[in-house]
C-alpha cells in the first residue's frame, strides 16, 4: 500500500477481530492473575525486583571479570619471576607450590563466572597441572610448559 492512497480491499474486518480476541485473552489473563491473588501493585513491585536483581548480577560479573583480570596478571607475573629458578632447575619444590597456590587462586576467582569463562578457565587450569607434573619429575620440559601457561594465561587476559 502506497503511502496518500487509500485501502482499496478488505481485511479491516480481520485486523478488528484479531485485536478484539487480542483484548478478551488480556482481559482473561488479567482475571486469572487476580484470582490467584495479585494485583497491579505487586506485579509492578516484582517486575522492579527482577529487574534490580539483573542490574546487580550484570554489576556483579562486571566486578567479577575485572578481580579475574587481576589475579590473572598476577599469576603471569609470579609465574615469569619463577622462570629462572626452572631454566636454572634451582627450587624447583618452591615453584611447584607456587603453581598450586596459583592454581587454587584462580579456582576461586572462576567459581561463579559464566560457562564460557570457566571452559577457558580449564585450559589454563590443565597447562598449570602440567607444568606442576614437569616440576614434580624434574623434568627438562618444565621450562616449555611454563611459557606455554603463561601464553594461555596471557591470551585468557586479552580476552
Amino acid at each position: 500500500m502506497a503511502w496518500g492512497k487509500k485501502q482499496s480491499g478488505g481485511g479491516g474486518g480481520v485486523a478488528w477481530l484479531a485485536l478484539i480476541v487480542a483484548i478478551l485473552a488480556l482481559i482473561l489473563a488479567w482475571s486469572a492473575y487476580r484470582r490467584t491473588g495479585g494485583d497491579l501493585d505487586s506485579l509492578v513491585q516484582d517486575v522492579s525486583e527482577d529487574a534490580g536483581r539483573r542490574v546487580r548480577g550484570a554489576a556483579e560479573e562486571g566486578t567479577d571479570a575485572v578481580g579475574r583480570q587481576a589475579e590473572l596478571a598476577e599469576a603471569r607475573a609470579r609465574l615469569l619471576g619463577h622462570r629462572a629458578e626452572v631454566e636454572a632447575d634451582r627450587n624447583l619444590q618452591k615453584v611447584r607450590e607456587d603453581v598450586a597456590e596459583i592454581r587454587e587462586d584462580l579456582e576461586l576467582s572462576y567459581r561463579n563466572a559464566g560457562e564460557g569463562a570457566k571452559a577457558r578457565w580449564r585450559n589454563v587450569d590443565a597447562e598449570l597441572e602440567r607444568l606442576e607434573a614437569r616440576l614434580r619429575e624434574g623434568s627438562a620440559r618444565a621450562v616449555d610448559s611454563l611459557d606455554a601457561a603463561v601464553e594461555k594465561i596471557q591470551g585468557e587476559e586479552e580476552q
